[in-house]
């Protein structure tokens, strides 16, 4: 997945090999010929919002704006004003009349990312804004009209909400008129490589980098990890890794993170130690220096680095050469 300007992703930009994650694309496009509200769930940075606005660059609304509203990031006060908007005089400082999201997005698309944090309040507001078209400013009188349509993002389990009388039901019904479950990355790990590559690609565009990949040693072990913030965390992985890269692959003191020890390490290693990936890094080179008997050629053909990358490994890590 790509980070593309908002409003402007489209499904040519998504792909996986992941069977789950191209179910999710499939049932995306499927509603995007529809004017039924979507429920997007998954977890925080799994790429819930380009998968919306490719919703709506495939819908008949692509002509008309693609509004996105983060509801976590407005105070609770003012979602509603955020939402409908407010009359001149409406309330101490509103000086003149502000239109809101809902009808900013007359004719098109509204993104409601994090809906779960909507206060109830301001839940039935939008219930009838969404079932009727209609809603008013805050201390207006006038019935607006905007014809929107609706897709809702969530990293929270909105039953568990509705349970706890927390979301309104009638609300979620309304939302999950036709639902989509992302994956988390670490359940689409086929996409790993593709993912880091295109992310490089981006980043070498936008830093004036000339990386072409990720070692395997590095793959390898990011490939173990659970990555808890999902694209957003890999993103920023490997953004860190293109600025500070001074070879032609990303190597894990690159990318400067740390992982879970693997299972299979020696007994008596240094648990402090192990936790770093450059030592990780450094025993890897070193097993399969000591494999190929100090092969240096053979060693860069194992390790899938070129032998000025090795000789330049081999003297940061100050590693024996039989």
């Amino acid at each position: 997945m790509t980070s593309i300007e908002s409003g402007r992703v489209s499904f040519e930009d998504i792909s996986s090999k992941n069977d789950e994650m191209q179910r999710c694309i499939e049932l995306a496009k499927a509603a995007s010929a529809t004017t039924a509200s979507v429920l997007i769930q998954g977890e925080s940075g799994t790429g819930k919002d380009m998968l919306a606005q490719a919703i709506h660059a495939a819908s008949n609304r692509s002509n008309n704006p693609c509004i996105i509203l983060s509801c976590a990031a407005i105070p609770s006060n003012l979602i509603e004003n955020e939402l409908f908007g407010h009359d001149q005089g409406a309330f101490q400082g509103a000086e003149r009349a502000r239109r809101g999201k809902f009808e900013l997005a007359n004719g098109g698309t509204l993104i409601l990312d994090e809906v779960s944090e909507l206060p109830l309040q301001a839940q039935a507001k939008l219930l009838r804004a969404i079932e009727y078209g209609e809603f008013e400013h805050a201390g207006g009188e006038e019935i607006l009209r905007s014809d929107v349509r609706i897709v809702a993002l969530t990293s929270k389990d909105l039953t568990t909400l509705v349970a706890e009388g927390e979301f309104r039901e009638d609300l979620y019904y309304r939302l999950n008129e036709i639902s989509i479950v992302v994956p988390s990355l670490r359940q689409r790990r086929e996409d790993l490589r593709d993912l880091i590559n295109y992310i490089i690609e981006e980043c070498n565009h936008k830093f004036a980098k000339n990386v072409k990949g990720i070692s395997q040693i590095a793959l390898d072990y990011l490939m173990r990890y659970d990555f808890p913030g999902n694209l957003r965390e890999l993103k920023s992985l490997v953004k860190r890794g293109v600025t500070v890269a001074k070879a032609e692959l990303l190597w894990l003191e690159d990318i400067g993170m740390r992982v879970e020890v693997p299972a299979e390490n020696e007994a008596g290693d240094n648990p402090e130690e192990m936790l770093c990936l450059a030592s990780m890094e450094k025993r890897h080179i070193q097993q399969v220096l000591n494999y190929t008997k100090g092969n240096k050629k053979r060693a860069s053909e194992l390790l899938k680095v070129s032998r000025p990358t090795l000789d330049r490994k081999i003297k940061i890590y100050d590693l024996r050469v039989l």
